[in-house]
């Protein structure tokens, strides 16, 4: 049996509502202070009058408030109070699990509610029912603290080895590869075990169960995902969490097969490897060319946006296609070439630039810098694309 008291409890009529003026929800009357696990019992004048109490928890969790008068139609609501204004939180005129409260039947209100330690919360109770008007009202509230027994998770869904995400730098600098774990939550559903012997399950993709939220938490930028297979691994974990209650995920990365990435890249003029140059794919760093312009990485085919980049380089943006024939991932023999100097904002080479290798450079290289700056002045951006270099 699902935990229908949760659905009275939380969610029944979760409308936000302005200062209540009328005598229907007047607190000017009787605001008695709720002992925990206390029946009290308060007369009310008819069927528009309803008898406050206020309470204030000293641990936040779920405190439902019970009706255990003889007569039916009971109901109740429960309030925060801002200022002069009330805002209604839940309400409540059933009880489907009375049976487990020891209440007479269902006709009784219900109402659970998580509440926050230190906040003052105040409950209405009342009829509503002109045959029970002016009749005793008896009334109780209890802690039920962390009355969730375990959670259960069911996900038919498993993440690809680097795909359905992209390259991050986590706080010391490394590389790590984040995965978008919407597929996995999409094809997720949890399951709730209570301690009254009641379950029940969400829909899959859900975020409520028994109109109760579910979180979903995962850190992986601080413990990053790899396949089981990999020697980093230490759990793909994603807690999932019901109030107080949570379970892990551990989230399955099938190791696909991967392919080496290498190539060179050098300046477009002279030919020159060109050292310390980002490789950036879809904007994340992936690799650095080394003292020879060389680089090297491993990922799974697919076209993806690039970019060459680095001090002294006109950022170069292009698009890498990685083939599962692995002869046609090596470009060290077709270098990828740049334009190196000092190119200004203005998006053009001209005699700018050309004063930079003056001011720079002395004997032989100044010469070979003028040379190659030669070949560029006034080379725009859009006419550096068009060389297809």
């Amino acid at each position: 049996m699902k935990n229908k008291r949760i659905i009275a409890l939380i969610t029944a009529l979760a409308l936000v509502f302005g200062c209540f003026v009328s005598g229907v929800f007047s607190a000017s009357a009787l605001t008695q202070k709720i002992i925990l696990n206390t029946e009290i019992t308060n007369t009310t004048s008819g069927v528009d009058d309803k008898n406050w109490y206020y309470f204030t928890p000293e641990q936040t969790g779920i405190y439902t408030f019970l009706s255990y008068s003889n007569y039916l139609h009971s109901e109740a609501y429960l309030f925060i109070k801002e200022g002069k204004t009330y805002t209604q939180l839940a309400y409540s005129n059933t009880s489907p699990n009375y049976e487990y409260y020891g209440q007479r039947d269902s006709d009784r209100f219900c109402l659970s509610y998580q509440l926050e330690a230190g906040k003052t919360y105040y409950y209405a109770a009342g009829w509503n029912s002109t045959t029970n008007a002016g009749a005793a009202m008896t009334v109780k509230l209890i802690f039920e603290g962390d009355f969730i027994d375990r959670l259960e998770i069911n996900c038919n869904a498993e993440l690809s080895w680097y795909t359905n995400g992209s390259w991050e730098t986590d706080a010391n600098g490394e590389a790590y590869y984040y995965y978008n774990y919407s597929k996995i939550l999409q094809n997720m559903s949890v399951t709730v075990y209570y301690k009254n012997g009641s379950v029940s399950s969400s829909a899959y993709g859900s975020d409520t169960v028994d109109d109760l939220t579910i979180t979903f938490t995962q850190n992986q930028s601080a413990a990053h995902w790899y396949p089981k297979e990999d020697e980093k691994y230490t759990g793909n974990f994603i807690t999932v969490s019901v109030l107080n209650v949570s379970e892990k995920y551990d989230v399955t990365i099938n190791q696909d097969a991967l392919f080496t990435v290498s190539g060179k890249v050098c300046d477009y003029i002279s030919g020159e490897a060109v050292s310390g140059a980002t490789l950036k794919i879809k904007g994340n760093q992936t690799a650095t060319t080394d003292e020879n312009g060389s680089f090297s990485f491993l990922t799974v085919p697919g076209s993806y946006s690039a970019s060459i980049s680095g001090d002294g380089i006109i950022e170069r943006e292009f698009t890498l296609t990685v083939y599962v024939n692995s002869d046609k991932n090596n470009h060290s023999a077709a270098p990828i070439r740049v334009i190196v100097g000092d190119w200004v904002k203005d998006g053009i080479i001209n005699a700018k630039d050309y004063a930079y290798i003056f001011r720079s450079f002395t004997g032989n290289k100044k010469e070979a810098e003028a040379s190659k700056f030669a070949n560029q002045i006034n080379l725009t951006a859009d006419e550096y694309e068009e060389l297809n270099i």
